[in-house]
């Protein structure tokens, strides 16, 4: 009986310890660190975030007062919009963000809160528009353009986030290097 009640009392301190927060009963002490507004301890539970028309706009988990599990953004529509894995307060693991139609736009890995490894972007069809390689969150590497068909039609070098070269590619496959100015605008 005693280990019975036991279990009891902790499955509801559990339940109690997380709660959903509005705006309002969150603050964001000097360190970074959230705080419920009223006894300023450290925020445990789902903060949530409205539009004016009172639809949910985003949630995100809080552990301890940092930022501690898949944080999610959402359309006016109701419809996903974004995901975002937290660790410890930093983006860590794979970025998602959809078309309010719910196909994927964009996809990119992040370690300790920097873009890292490839990042694929996609057409509202769900075909692959292009992919950069990144590293300590900035361009390094080959960025590859696919056309609407899958056809490659563009890349640019990237090293250490400052462009290198680029090139165009016509229907036939044959490559054509782009000058300064029109690598300077590929890149807006």
């Amino acid at each position: 009986m005693k280990l019975w009640v036991t279990l009891v009392c902790s499955a509801l301190m559990l339940c109690a310890a997380e709660r959903t927060y509005t705006y309002e009963e969150l603050d964001v002490r000097e360190d970074g660190v959230l705080v419920e507004t009223q006894t300023l301890k450290l925020a445990n539970g789902i903060g949530q975030f409205f539009y004016e028309a009172g639809q949910l706009k985003s949630e995100t988990p809080f552990k301890n007062g940092l930022r501690e599990g898949l944080g999610k953004i959402y359309y006016e529509s109701g419809k996903l919009k974004s995901e975002t894995p937290f660790k410890n307060d930093k983006i860590e693991g794979l970025k998602k963000e959809y078309y309010e139609s719910g196909v994927l736009q964009t996809e990119v890995t992040f370690v300790n809160d920097e873009a890292e490894g490839v990042g694929k972007f996609y057409y509202p069809t769900g075909k692959l528009q292009g992919e950069t390689p990144f590293k300590k969150n900035q361009p390094a590497g080959i960025t590859k353009l696919y056309s609407p068909t899958g056809q490659l039609i563009r890349t640019i070098e990237f090293k250490e986030g400052k462009i290198l070269k680029g090139f165009d590619y016509n229907d036939q496959g044959n490559k054509i290097e782009l000058n300064r100015d029109e690598l300077i605008e590929a890149t807006k």
